[in-house]
């Protein structure tokens, strides 16, 4: 048996069976190890302290399966981009430290980036005590705030004031006995910025957290009375597209809703033929319900329990990955679609544009192009017998490459060839 250790600044708790670090965690309990997650005591989602945290005997939450949780105490924040917020990170970075002192060391850490600071606290951590550790690369953190700002002299200045976190990062890259990431993009992100050489340390394993849901029996029935039900009958007989997940800066549906007010304006007769629903929540909500009650065609959910998302996607046609700017984000809502064996209308670039451009798996746009979207829309809508052949495809590929407890078996692999490194304490 090993004692792993996990970091995962946001990682909800609830109805989280579906998310990476939660199935890697699974399939480590299930062969025996001891396994321990570290989070934020801050719900990212709802800005307010945890519940499990409030309520955790001597700072343990114990999951039902047996993972243990910790927390990393910070001051909370309101703002996901905030001066506060880095605080918070680092505050939790900090008590991440304090606390892993007065414990057993573990044979291996898996060290979820983002964040970086509470990444960059364990690493370190991991280095002093001859701990080896797995850095997992889930998107270019801190770079990926030059993407927030237009104009070269605006990205010039972000990149200037988050210098010293990049060198931050560079050095806690640097310091990790393995790579892990999700995509060749970020894998390649993060090698250049540790300066590192890919070796047989440095793993891609995409992020695979759904479970096949075409042809399979549903798990559980909702409530006809569920909004997700409700909408699934309002679109009977119509093309349905569906936008999952949360809404942030980088991912989000007010994308499609121009696609629909731009074919709405031009009086295209197809609006009758198809149908949006829009299952999540997230910045900007507001405004999203106020457009969505503006257009009979699209429909709003709410936020979704795991059984209601995979309701909705088994009775939607397409997915919607919706990007506000050009980002190779190869992520969870994509592998939702591919797990329902939906095509896709990507707005997203690196891995999941090749694939779908290799495997004809649904039709790439440029990210923010909402004449792009909208031209996706109309194709999918006139050409049955396209949507029918990229489904087939997306089957096909799901179940070569996709599968999650193949996927999640050798990240397991993994993390116990890196727990057998012999590393030096300092």
């Amino acid at each position: 048996m090993m004692r792993i250790w996990t970091t995962v600044i946001g990682q909800r708790l609830s109805d989280a069976d579906n998310t990476r670090s939660m199935l890697l965690c699974d399939t480590l309990l299930k062969r025996g190890h001891e396994v321990t997650m570290w989070t934020s005591a801050f719900d990212h989602i709802n800005k307010t302290q945890r519940q499990e945290f409030l309520a955790a005997a001597d700072g343990v939450h114990m999951m039902p399966n047996g993972l243990q949780v910790r927390f990393m105490e910070g001051c909370g924040y309101r703002s996901n981009i905030s001066l506060r917020r880095f605080i918070d990170h680092w505050l939790c970075g900090r008590d991440f430290r304090r606390k892993a002192e007065g414990l057993p060391l573990p044979d291996a850490m898996v060290v979820s980036i983002p964040d970086h600071l509470t990444a960059s606290a364990a690493l370190g951590f991991c280095v002093r005590k001859g701990v080896p550790a797995v850095a997992d690369v889930r998107d270019k953190w801190p770079d990926i705030f030059v993407d927030y700002v237009d104009g070269v002299a605006k990205k010039a200045l972000v990149r200037t004031a988050l210098a010293w976190e990049s060198r931050r990062v560079a050095h806690a890259l640097s310091s990790a006995t393995g790579l892990v990431s999700m995509m060749n993009s970020l894998m390649n992100w993060g090698l250049d910025k540790s300066g590192r050489t890919k070796s047989k340390r440095d793993r891609i394993f995409y992020l695979a957290t759904s479970p096949r849901n075409y042809g399979v029996e549903p798990e559980e029935p909702i409530s006809p009375t569920s909004a997700v039900a409700k909408a699934l009958e309002a679109t009977k007989g119509k093309v349905v597209f569906a936008f999952t997940g949360t809404f942030n800066r980088t991912q989000h549906p007010s994308l499609v809703l121009d696609a629909v007010d731009m074919m709405t304006a031009e009086g295209n007769p197809l609006v009758d033929r198809f149908a949006v629903i829009i299952g999540g929540t997230g910045e900007g909500a507001d405004e999203i319900n106020r457009r969505a009650d503006a257009l009979p065609n699209v429909h709003m959910t709410g936020w979704l329990s795991s059984v209601e998302m995979r309701t909705l996607l088994r009775g939607a046609d397409v997915g919607l990955l919706m990007m506000n700017f050009p980002s190779p984000a190869f992520n969870n809502k994509a592998f939702s679609y591919l797990s329902s064996g939906l095509p896709i209308v990507n707005c997203a670039t690196g891995d999941l544009a090749d694939l779908i451009s290799e495997h004809e798996l649904g039709i790439n746009c440029r990210g923010g192009d909402a004449s792009g979207v909208k031209d996706a829309i109309v194709r999918l809508i006139q050409e049955p017998e396209l949507r029918r052949r990229m489904a087939a495809n997306v089957r096909h590929i799901f179940e070569e490459q996709f599968d999650t407890p193949t996927i999640y078996g050798r990240y397991a692999d993994h993390v116990e060839q890196i727990a057998a490194t012999k590393m030096p304490a300092e």
